[in-house]
């Protein structure tokens, strides 16, 4: 929509790096505004801090990858399925691995750490039924049942984190009322949220511009692209929101980010899209992922490599070095072997 406006960005390669990192300080600071209005919102409607978290935090953080996957589909139509899908599983791996990693790596008050909080180990079962989803369309190749799935799925997330929210709300009224009381007084920025939105709109649309110059001029295949820079960039505001969390002591909710940035990256990421896709576009063609199955099966691994660290009697602050360990390899595989 926006691509003969950003023109510029790939006139040459200081003009398209110099974008890449504006677009992160940019995305940065939009998420960050909108993570703070949602908040305000969350508080003074008295939901509790864990649902608010896996709502309204994974939505603002999140949707720099939802764009990616919407934008993409606008701009390239027919193309968009693989693209939007690489960038959704890329960004998947991307959080799962690297998101815990950095907050194992700035939390700076003990050597060793424990997740208390039940609705961390929950969230992940509601995570990996959605891999389970994504199993199921690779076997059967069928796109509706993927999104009806989806749609199924995060509808009863919902439900779950709503009766878990009354639930809360009668066991900790003291604990609703703080935080309530906290943003009583404190006016909602609807036209911060507006803005937030169209900056992070701006600026996704101006990455997949980029991207797509890159993948152009470099030939790398777009699969590469996907999975790695767009995937990597539309993750950067998940990633410094779990850092700040875990520099305010609140290791749960860092560690926990991955996991619902990426239930709402593919029940919504994927379900929008492909909905407009088959429905308002009607397409709805064929597509064989049978050549990089490896990419999902690497994504399972590293789902289970997170749900037993979660579970683990104590998780040490080194562990962060396996887990960056294990996203270099995803990436050496990409370089050595993928065209």
């Amino acid at each position: 929509m926006l691509e003969h406006y950003l023109w510029f960005i790939t006139s040459s390669w200081y003009s398209v790096i110099i974008s890449l990192i504006v677009i992160m300080i940019v995305l940065n600071y939009a998420t960050t505004i909108l993570e703070e209005q949602l908040s305000v919102i969350g508080k003074k409607l008295k939901i509790p801090a864990s649902v608010r978290w896996a709502t309204f935090d994974a939505i603002s953080s999140s949707l720099p990858e939802f764009l990616t996957s919407l934008v993409g589909l606008i701009l390239l139509g027919n193309a968009w399925l693989e693209v939007g899908i690489w960038t959704i599983w890329g960004s998947a791996i991307f959080n799962i691995l690297i998101i815990p990693a950095f907050v194992l790596l700035f939390y700076k008050w003990v050597k060793e750490i424990k997740v208390e909080a039940w609705w961390v180990k929950r969230d992940t079962i509601f995570y990996v039924l959605s891999i389970f989803i994504l199993l199921a369309w690779i076997y059967f190749n069928q796109l509706t049942l993927m999104w009806i799935a989806l749609l199924i799925l995060y509808a009863f997330y919902v439900y779950y984190l709503y009766k878990s929210s009354l639930k809360h709300r009668e066991l900790n009224f003291e604990e609703v009322e703080k935080a309530f009381n906290s943003v009583k007084d404190k006016k909602i920025f609807y036209c911060k949220i507006l803005l937030a939105l169209v900056l992070i709109y701006i600026w996704v649309e101006a990455s997949v511009t980029a991207a797509t110059w890159i993948w152009e001029q470099l030939h790398i295949s777009t699969l590469v692209i996907s999975l790695v820079l767009l995937a990597s960039i539309s993750s950067i505001p998940d990633t410094l929101l779990s850092i700040k969390a875990s520099k305010k002591w609140d290791i749960d909710a860092g560690l926990s980010n991955a996991v619902w940035s990426n239930i709402f990256d593919i029940c919504i990421g994927l379900w929008l899209p492909i909905v407009i896709w088959t429905t308002l576009m009607n397409l709805n063609p064929k597509v064989d992922f049978n050549s990089q199955i490896w990419v999902f099966w690497f994504l399972f691994l590293s789902t289970i490599i997170y749900f037993v660290l979660l579970n683990w009697k104590k998780i040490s602050k080194n562990y962060w070095f396996i887990l960056i360990f294990l996203y270099i390899v995803f990436i050496a595989y990409l370089v050595l072997f993928v065209k």
